[in-house]
């Protein structure tokens, strides 16, 4: 029986392909030049990665993510609010979509139909269907992104990063790979990732690609914050646990000197201790990178599990059961 019955390796192996469309997409998108002194993206599961990732490249305006059926009553002419929803059917997004429609707010929807899409929003990125939505981050994201360059909150290095994804895609599904051999290590064990900024979106995607992809539980946490509570917790030796710390070479000194101190505290209560560095020159394509072997590895370890990586059947139980009135 093949494990992978939808092909999640081949759509891994696309990635960087669809990172390049859909930067296409979004130097292509008609927009006007919004006036606005903060963004906001709602957005559900994998349709709010970006919005996360969006938060650690733009520093001039504030960026915050909502994950709610609500939009805070401060949102008006002075937001620029993305609403992203790859179905179009999301019901928590579609509630703040009817929310902000309702103020003065300039709003750009990403997705690839839905109802969303039929209520003809003025301004609409329309991203290619048939994938499940953890999958499609490069189209929910970069759009986004491409639309804050044109409108000088961001700039980036496009060729850095899709030489780096396109030489990480040739290696990271093969079983001699940094990935598979990570998988292996979590086979069996609770993945506990720690990061601090700016890889807070990074550990988050993390959590849950292990979650939807491997089909396991995964803990996650902040540098500083950690310093303060989470080492308590830790107590029982031989805990089947693996820490996996995501560094960057940008880290404040202080946080690298607490990552040292931390990893004496903890290392007599887990399996093993797992720094895995971001590479590249430019912030996104660190991000990116690490992302990707995030990605990968939770795919590995779904197939080490023995699991098929892409059905999410308790979240479509719920949805139905949601509906079912």
């Amino acid at each position: 029986m093949d494990i992978d019955s939808r092909n999640m390796k081949g759509v891994l192996r696309d990635f960087p392909q669809q990172v390049m469309d859909a930067i296409r997409m979004g130097e292509e998108v008609q927009i006007p030049r919004f006036n606005f002194n903060g963004i906001m993206f709602c957005g559900m599961g994998g349709s709010a990665i970006g919005g996360d990732v969006m938060t650690s490249l733009v520093r001039s305006v504030p960026v915050w993510v909502f994950r709610s059926y609500d939009i805070p009553e401060w949102v008006g002419k002075d937001t620029l609010a993305f609403v992203i929803s790859y179905s179009g059917n999301t019901e928590e997004t579609l509630a703040a979509y009817e929310k902000l429609k309702k103020t003065r707010a300039n709003i750009i929807c990403i997705t690839s139909g839905g109802k969303l899409a039929e209520d003809n929003p003025p301004f609409v990125v329309k991203v290619p269907s048939g994938l499940q939505p953890r999958c499609a981050i490069g189209y929910l994201f970069f759009p986004a992104l491409m639309i804050l360059k044109r409108l000088d909150m961001v700039d980036f290095d496009k060729d850095e990063l899709l030489s780096k994804l396109a030489d990480m895609s040739r290696d990271l599904g093969d079983e001699d790979s940094d990935a598979f051999v990570l998988a292996s290590k979590l086979l069996g064990r609770l993945p506990i990732i720690y990061a601090a900024s700016p890889l807070e979106p990074v550990a988050k995607r993390w959590q849950t690609q292990f979650n939807e992809n491997s089909k396991v539980l995964a803990h996650i946490n902040i540098f500083s914050e950690l310093n303060h509570n989470e080492i308590v917790g830790f107590g029982n030796p031989g805990i089947d646990n693996l820490v996996i710390i995501l560094k960057d070479a940008n880290y404040n000194p202080r946080i690298e000197k607490r990552i040292e101190i931390t990893k004496q505290i903890i290392a007599p209560y887990t399996f093993g201790i797992k720094e895995v560095c971001a590479e590249g020159n430019s912030l996104l394509t660190r991000l990116f990178s690490l992302m990707y072997l995030g990605d990968w590895t939770s795919y590995h370890l779904a197939v080490q599990r023995e699991v098929d990586p892409t059905p999410v059947e308790r979240i479509a139980y719920l949805k139905n059961h949601l509906n079912a009135d």
